[in-house]
């Protein structure tokens, strides 16, 4: 590989890394409807394309912690939960990597739907173990569960809707972008 290509796919990925970012951070602190977010799905976007899990790991890490510099947090254990519960996606994302053609598409819909039904598990048991709001029973922590139903949906129907459009504009961009050119004779 040339040292010109080299700088030059590096450059678009810091470029990508910047737009992933800068977007997740955009739509975090906008008004919109409850986990109705692209962090998921910038995730799985990140996991998949760069070269490094810690890339894509970064993107989302970092999205969340500026947006949450701007909008505030609760706690810094909950920050912490919902930041490991991000890292789900990453990986997800990852492991996608060889996959391709309609495989893939079902991949995608799957991850994305793990992604959010483990976020939806993982924060929701660290909403009833930590913040009070709940009795410590069996009890407590379906009332947890089931008081987060929506929650669950409105981030079920975000991430299909952000991996879609974002896997969609990737696969639009290669597809055009990366054509050969042809000259007329």
């Amino acid at each position: 590989m040339s040292f010109n290509r080299f700088k030059s796919e590096d450059a678009g990925r810091i470029l990508l890394f910047i737009i992933l970012v800068g977007f997740a951070v955009l739509a975090r602190t906008m008004e919109h409807a409850p986990n109705f977010t692209p962090v998921a799905a910038i995730g799985l976007l990140g996991g998949y394309l760069f070269r490094s899990r810690l890339a894509g790991l970064l993107s989302v890490l970092a999205a969340m912690f500026v947006s949450d510099l701007i909008i505030g947090y609760e706690s810094v254990t909950m920050r912490v939960v919902v930041y490991l519960a991000l890292c789900v996606p990453v990986l997800l994302g990852s492991a996608l990597k060889s996959v391709k053609g309609a495989r893939l598409g079902f991949g995608l819909v799957g991850s994305s739907l793990l992604s959010s039904v483990s976020f939806y598990l993982t924060t929701n048991l660290a909403v009833w173990a930590f913040s009070g709001m709940y009795e410590h029973t069996m009890q407590g922590l379906v009332l947890c569960y089931t008081y987060a139903l929506p929650f669950l949906r409105n981030t079920m129907i975000g991430d299909l809707f952000y991996t879609g459009a974002f896997f969609g504009i990737y696969a639009a961009v290669r597809h055009f972008a990366w054509r050969p050119v042809t000259s007329a004779a």
